[in-house]
């Protein structure tokens, strides 16, 4: 974000001449054009020094939409590659930046996925396609976010479509629920019904600031209901 909005020209371009930063519409972070070849070169540096001793998780990976990216390498690329379909040629550049990550990395590499789980959708949309990806990465991480969850069902129907699209691929399946603005009994019931609903290896939190006091408590009661009865 903070590339694409000081250095706009580096932002990924639609047909029609937007520039994905952070103040364009429709965008709710800047995105670097993905065959940018120093920033993709840096991102594999830093992933290199990180993934040498540990685990490596990849964030907001992919095109930043159907439309882009049309800037004048992409073009070029495009039309230089073995694809006739750009969607085939988008899915090619995100799958070759991930396999390059996955020679840096020692531990678990995880690709986080956008979440929308409709048939065809996320490679359409961003360039990811899980069933190229899963034979270089060991876990899918799905950000279902949102504030003090009011409503839920959103949460279920979108993890449920991701249970169906990964079915099948080798490879582990973690939802991320956020803390932020939500009350503990109600995160522990969400959890509780992904855990029943759904086919997910793992639930994982993020939390700040304050809100880590919530995740403590989340966690306790989820490790009390999971603890065996004591003998009598």
């Amino acid at each position: 974000t903070e590339t694409a909005r000081n250095q706009p020209d580096r932002a990924a371009v639609a047909a029609d001449g937007t520039r994905a930063t952070p103040e364009a519409r429709g965008q709710d972070w800047g995105t670097v054009c993905p065959t940018d070849p120093d920033y993709r070169a840096d991102l594999l540096e830093r992933i290199e020094e990180v993934g040498a001793t540990g685990d490596v998780r990849l964030t907001t990976l992919g095109f930043p939409g159907a439309e882009f990216c049309h800037c004048e390498r992409c073009d070029r690329l495009f039309a230089d590659s073995v694809h006739d379909d750009r969607e085939d040629w988008r899915a090619d550049v995100i799958t070759g930046f991930v396999v390059e990550a996955a020679d840096r990395v020692a531990g678990d590499l995880t690709a986080t996925l956008y979440p929308d789980p409709y048939p065809g959708a996320l490679r359409e949309r961003t360039g990811l396609d899980p069933g190229a990806l899963a034979s270089h990465v060991d876990g899918f991480l799905v950000p279902l976010c949102g504030v003090g969850y009011g409503t839920t069902y959103w949460v279920e129907s979108l993890a449920s479509g991701f249970d169906r699209e990964l079915a099948g691929l080798d490879t582990e399946f973690a939802i991320q629920l956020s803390t932020d603005g939500v009350e503990t009994d109600r995160l522990v019931d969400l959890t509780r019904r992904l855990e029943a609903a759904v086919d997910v290896d793992s639930v994982v939190y993020g939390a700040y600031g304050s809100d880590r006091e919530t995740l403590r408590d989340v966690i306790g009661r989820l490790r009390e209901t999971d603890a065996p009865a004591a003998p009598t």
